[in-house]
């Protein structure tokens, strides 16, 4: 793997962590 798809997989997980996180505690956001 070479360092874009690295970063590009890195801000994937970083999203879909953040969207998980608003979905499951709303009160926070």
């Amino acid at each position: 793997m070479n360092a874009a798809n690295t970063i590009g997989l890195t801000l994937a997980v970083l999203v879909v962590l953040l969207l998980g996180a608003a979905l499951l505690y709303p009160e926070k956001f």
